[in-house]
């Protein structure tokens, strides 16, 4: 067998070596944005290549690096294939052609059936950019898994301090201050925010929306501050929304999670607060999006004689998970 740290082209390397530890979003960096690639009668991008071929060991490599003979683990089956790429320059691949009208040596196909099957193989490798926090001494740093300068992949420390398990990043909505929402006799003052801390090693987001209630009298507003009963205990409902990164795969991203929130005030002066934790383990690294929608506030001191619902603008925040 060929080791992917071994294999002489660069971008040949990026694109086997994504290809391999299913990292999608280094796949998308391993290639041109126009590339095709054909397989017999089969042609297609890479949004359907990268589904399909999963796995690849490579047995034999060409003088200059940009072919390559193994067994291929396509929509679930071994085969053998020989890959010829057309990089671009030395940074990504253009061209693929697949030929799985190959014959290699027994012993040869026998041993990359072992690495296919994880045979020999260590634990599968986090993908390029995971960030983890890790203790150096008395202090915590941030390290970012990838290549370092002799090629082989580690945990890299940035030099970024994290010394709060916690609080990692902090994101606001809105960014600066609060929202106000209200009608003639009903407030909400709110904010969602998202702490993107550390779950034990790796990262997670924390999610909070608070939201303080108040009502008109007379001159000014004041804070819900009637004991009241039944409809009139405030309460606020909506959406919350957790959207992943857009991938190959996925143009629009993936919906996480989704969760119909209903929030009700215990006592005078009735403030709104929930909380929610998304482990980010294992998903995909990129530009993730909660948002709060559809949210609305019901009840409130005035709310048997005037109306108190509110209908809140949406909360949305955008962050990113790994570097």
């Amino acid at each position: 067998m060929i080791s992917t740290e071994d294999l002489q082209h660069p971008a040949v390397r990026a694109f086997i070596d994504s290809l391999n530890a299913r990292d999608e979003r280094a796949f998308a960096e391993a290639f041109d944005g126009t590339f095709t690639y054909t397989c017999g009668e089969e042609e297609g991008d890479a949004a359907g290549f990268y589904p399909v071929h999963t796995r690849f060991v490579v047995t034999d490599e060409s003088s200059d690096g940009c072919t390559l003979t193994g067994v291929m683990l396509k929509a679930g089956d071994p085969v053998a294939a020989r890959l010829t790429f057309v990089p671009w320059g030395y940074g990504s691949v253009a061209e693929l052609g697949v030929s799985t009208d190959v014959e290699i040596p027994d012993d040869s196909f026998v041993d990359a059936l072992g690495h296919l099957d994880g045979g020999g193989r260590a634990e599968p490798q986090p993908a390029v950019g995971t960030l983890r926090r890790l203790k150096l001494g008395d202090d915590y740093y941030v390290h970012r898994w990838g290549r370092g300068v002799m090629g082989s992949a580690d945990w890299i420390n940035t030099g970024e301090k994290a010394p709060d398990p916690d609080v990692y990043q902090s994101f606001h909505s809105p960014a600066h201050g609060e929202q106000t929402d209200e009608v003639r006799v009903s407030r909400v003052v709110s904010r969602l925010s998202v702490d993107l801390g550390w779950d034990g090693t790796y990262q997670k987001a924390t999610a909070r929306f608070h939201a303080t209630l108040s009502f008109w009298e007379a001159v000014t507003w004041l804070s819900e501050k009637y004991r009241l009963a039944g409809d009139s205990i405030p309460k606020v409902t909506g959406t919350l929304t957790l959207t992943g990164p857009p991938t190959l795969t996925a143009p629009e991203g993936t919906v996480i999670s989704t969760e119909k929130i209903t929030v009700t005030g215990g006592k005078p002066p009735y403030p709104i607060d929930f909380t929610r934790e998304f482990p980010l383990t294992d998903l995909p690294l990129g530009t993730y999006t909660l948002t709060l929608s559809n949210a609305v506030k019901t009840g409130g001191y005035w709310s048997s004689k005037y109306n108190t619902t509110i209908e809140l603008r949406d909360h949305t925040i955008s962050f990113t998970v790994g570097g």
